[in-house]
């Protein structure tokens, strides 16, 4: 679920927050997945940290002849806290800002996400657990406290233990998104292969992942990110009520992961948008409600030309601690 506003100069900030807490952090995490794998949690790491910069070749807009790019900048840190043997805190920040022309006409816009998330993992058996999260955010072209720029999303998320290598999943996760709440059933699962050379996860329609070792140190893969957000936004012509973006981008990538330290590691990312669209509707225009990419009661009225799909380019930058 995959947090924004973050530019360039935030690199420098995340790896200093990894080497202050990596000697606490390899202590804490190491408590957190020996009750991890205890029901059967395959993967033997955690992702720490994440920076990631997208970005497209120029896109044509379906009327006019002009063009646009996507710039998207984001940065992502995970961490939980052990507070009893079967009970964990997880908390998080994320943030992202993407860079995009909403109509062939206007100056370019900066969408940006700053979000929190707080939850509990718990054990409750020998086969079952539970992810309970919830994420306050605040989603607009301007990042300030108000009522207009804040969502709250919830994830309920249970792990059905099958083999020590093998893991089902079932939950619904929602959010308060600018045209309305919306509900998205999520089925998945966790395996790896008994060579630890192929992993899988999934957690459809949101995200999906798979993988494969071919070396000591690369992997190729393959990723699918269909989960899309809201904007408010302040600084607009479009409606004299207020206006807000609704951004859906079904992403499918193929991928190389390079280890270039123990702990750190390099994804290399291209692949194709289908979908993609980043609508503008006046800030009263409502569905009555959403079940993933189902709308009802959809007659809103989009406000700014749409673009056309086409490739993206992504680099990932992760610090993943290991405890084997």
């Amino acid at each position: 679920m995959r947090l924004c506003l973050c530019k360039s100069t935030h690199t420098d900030r995340v790896f200093n927050i990894k080497v202050i807490l990596h000697p606490i952090m390899k202590y804490v995490f190491g408590i957190f997945f020996s009750f991890s794998l205890g029901i059967g949690y395959a993967q033997n790491y955690f992702d720490v940290a994440t920076i990631s910069y997208t970005t497209t070749p120029p896109n044509h807009f379906e009327i006019s002849d002009a063009q646009t790019t996507v710039e998207e900048f984001a940065l992502e840190v995970n961490y939980p806290i052990v507070l009893s043997k079967k009970n964990i805190l997880l908390t998080g920040l994320y943030t992202n800002k993407t860079k995009v022309d909403l109509d062939a006409d206007h100056n370019r816009y900066s969408l940006n996400v700053l979000s929190l998330n707080f939850g509990i993992n718990t054990i409750f058996n020998d086969s079952w657990s539970g992810t309970f999260m919830v994420f306050p955010k605040l989603a607009s072209d301007e990042i300030t406290f108000s009522r207009e720029n804040m969502q709250i999303a919830f994830l309920s998320l249970f792990t059905n233990k099958k083999k020590d290598n093998l893991k089902l999943k079932y939950g619904v996760y929602a959010n308060t998104e600018k045209y309305g709440m919306i509900i998205v059933p999520i089925m998945g699962l966790y395996y790896l292969s008994a060579n630890k050379k192929f992993e899988a996860n999934l957690n459809l329609p949101i995200v999906a992942d798979a993988n494969y070792n071919i070396s000591n140190k690369i992997w190729v893969g393959m990723k699918f990110d269909g989960l899309g957000t809201t904007y408010n936004v302040m600084n607009q012509n479009y409606s004299v009520n207020g206006a807000y973006v609704s951004k859906t981008s079904n992403e499918l990538v193929g991928y190389f992961r390079f280890q270039l330290h123990k702990s750190i590691y390099l994804n290399a990312k291209m692949g194709y948008a289908i979908s993609r669209n980043y609508k503008v509707f006046d800030t009263n225009d409502k569905v009555k409600f959403s079940i993933a990419s189902l709308y009802f009661g959809d007659n809103r009225t989009q406000l700014n030309e749409h673009f056309k799909d086409g490739a993206i380019f992504k680099l990932e930058l992760l610090y993943r601690l290991h405890f084997n």
